[in-house]
């Protein structure tokens, strides 16, 4: 097949001359489509902000379940998930100005958003520019606590155990979702039950397709199996919808309700003791 001419002198294109401008056409469309996934990541990032701003904007309230259900209904009407509308408000309450980065996206947010101290997050941050992580990479450091917060057993951060009788119920566990999350039916009185999902609050568990995370998992399976009930004691509601919670039991089956709650085991403390959590505060 005859080369078309393409030079300005009407001469065909020599090998080394289509080389060089293949090479100039494969930069600059490398480079156009780099720019504009930035440029879509900053827009993206600078919409879940707006978004966290304006919600945030209501105040609503967790009583009686008020914010979790205006939460569902504009998730169900804008056709996303209420985590993400949870973690719009987190993302807008966490960093006062659209973060400008070149290299993290919404993925990579998402995971820093779990870390709850500043200086830890800052670190994180500049790891993961400086390295270019994937979100994947990301989450593998933030969960092996690179930044230095100890996880051997003997060395775990103590929980204040929460005191006073309100919002303190009795529930039936239906589900080990992971080592900080549970499904369970909870005891709301005057024979109503309500099916409700627990994170457990101030301690952050592997992520369950890890073999640290199904440790945890499954040694919180194995405790709660061997009880009738827990006391959970709620806290708020947390970015994914679920109750943030403090959870009693008791191996002790003569133990009544009230003494479970404050004198039984304390699953929370017991994960971060054993090692099987981090503190997340």
């Amino acid at each position: 097949m005859k080369m078309k001419k393409l030079s300005n002198t009407g001469l065909p294109l020599s090998e080394r001359g289509y080389g060089k401008l293949l090479s100039d056409l494969r930069k600059l469309w490398e480079t156009g489509k780099a720019n504009a996934q930035r440029a879509v990541t900053r827009q993206l990032l600078k919409t879940y902000w707006e978004i966290g701003g304006r919600i945030a904007e209501e105040k609503l309230t967790s009583n009686a379940g008020y914010e979790k259900a205006v939460m569902e209904r504009l998730a169900d009407d804008m056709r996303t998930d209420m985590t993400t509308l949870y973690r719009c408000v987190q993302f807008h309450e966490t960093y006062k100005f659209v973060p400008e980065s070149e290299s993290l996206s919404w993925s990579h947010y998402r995971v820093l958003l779990t870390v709850k101290d500043s200086k830890e997050r800052d670190f994180y941050t500049k790891e993961a520019e400086r390295k270019h992580w994937t979100r994947d990479q990301l989450l593998k450091a933030v969960q092996g606590d690179s930044f230095g917060e100890g996880k051997k057993e003997g060395k775990s951060k103590k929980l204040p155990r929460p005191t006073g009788a309100t919002y303190v119920f009795k529930a039936i566990v239906l589900e080990v979702v992971d080592g900080d999350t549970l499904v369970v039916d909870v005891d709301c009185g005057f024979e109503i039950k309500k099916k409700e999902r627990i994170r457990l609050a101030g301690i952050d568990c592997p992520d369950i397709v890890t073999d640290e995370g199904k440790e945890a998992a499954e040694y919180v399976r194995n405790q709660l199996a061997r009880v009738p009930f827990i006391m959970v004691r709620t806290t708020k509601v947390d970015i994914n919808g679920r109750f943030l919670g403090h959870v009693f039991y008791s191996l002790d089956d003569t133990m009544d309700k009230d003494d479970i709650y404050t004198d039984g085991r304390y699953l929370n403390q017991e994960l971060l003791d054993k090692g099987l959590a981090r503190p997340y505060l």
